[in-house]
């Protein structure tokens, strides 16, 4: 793995709304925050991914805290939207983007954080109607993938077990149309759980531990709803995932984390 250490990325103050949400990530402009483990310690950290005419440029932290990036990589084209997720079943998460296409979503996968082709590349969801995530669905072996989409009043969720083409092994309605779907082992058992977040006053959380249809095991509110960018993680290494939100303070980017799924003012606060 190639790894450089670099000056932190410094953005202009971003208007509220120029804050936009696809599925568990969240984007001030053109660039996408993101949270993944990236050494296998068990401790997820931040990432920022800045789209140039280039592509996307990776910028990842191992700890959640303020500091210099500890990896810095190209990986896909612009237009496509990042994923995390460990492919592989090994130690930490690699990277993927995934692009609409005219007929569906294709996914390119790498198990390793560095310059490169793909690992995996192939199709899953729908162009257009689809929001691509991810998870751990069974709690084995590698995380699997997913596509959300508006149906009805509901979210509609097509998950995969395995990072690769084929049929959705469970499709169930949970959530509420137009908000984002957020992904998350919970309850620290059994696999990654689901749940939405709705854009109001404050940022409205409602998580479920299991990866089907049912109503919320935990609802609270957590962040400000009209200009800051959601995300989730493990940031102390106790093998549950909670909550945090970015928001521009004074032309920087601000982490606020919380340890524990509740309401409440943050545990930690931090700027990358």
């Amino acid at each position: 793995m190639k790894t450089l250490i670099l000056a932190m990325i410094l953005i202009a103050p971003t208007p509220a709304d120029d804050v936009s949400t696809f599925s568990s990530l969240c984007r001030f402009g053109d660039q996408w925050m993101i949270s993944g483990d990236w050494n296998g310690d068990g401790v997820d950290g931040p990432g920022i991914v800045q789209e140039s005419g280039a592509g996307l440029e990776w910028f990842l932290r191992n700890e959640p805290g303020s500091g210099a990036a500890d990896v810095q990589f190209s990986f896909g084209p612009k237009g496509a939207m990042p994923v995390v997720g460990d492919w592989d079943g090994k130690s930490g998460d690699g990277v993927g983007v995934v692009l609409n296409t005219s007929k569906n979503l294709r996914w390119q996968l790498k198990n390793e954080l560095e310059l490169g082709a793909p690992d995996a590349d192939f199709s899953f969801g729908a162009s257009a109607a689809d929001i691509p995530v991810t998870g751990n669905w069974d709690g084995r072996g590698p995380e699997g993938i997913g596509a959300v989409r508006n149906s009805g009043n509901n979210l509609q969720w097509q998950l995969r077990q395995t990072p690769d083409a084929g049929s959705p092994f469970t499709i169930f309605n949970h959530g509420a149309k137009g908000d984002g779907p957020q992904t998350g082992d919970w309850d620290g058992k059994n696999g990654d759980g689901i749940g939405s977040t709705h854009r109001a006053t404050g940022l409205e959380w409602k998580l479920r531990d299991s990866a089907g249809a049912g109503s919320a095991n935990r609802n609270f509110t957590f962040g400000n709803g009209k200009t800051d960018c959601q995300l989730t993680g493990d940031w102390n290494g106790d093998g549950i995932d909670t909550i945090g939100v970015v928001r521009i303070v004074d032309g920087t980017r601000q982490w606020q984390m919380r340890n524990s799924l509740n309401g409440g003012p943050a545990d930690f606060t931090f700027t990358f």
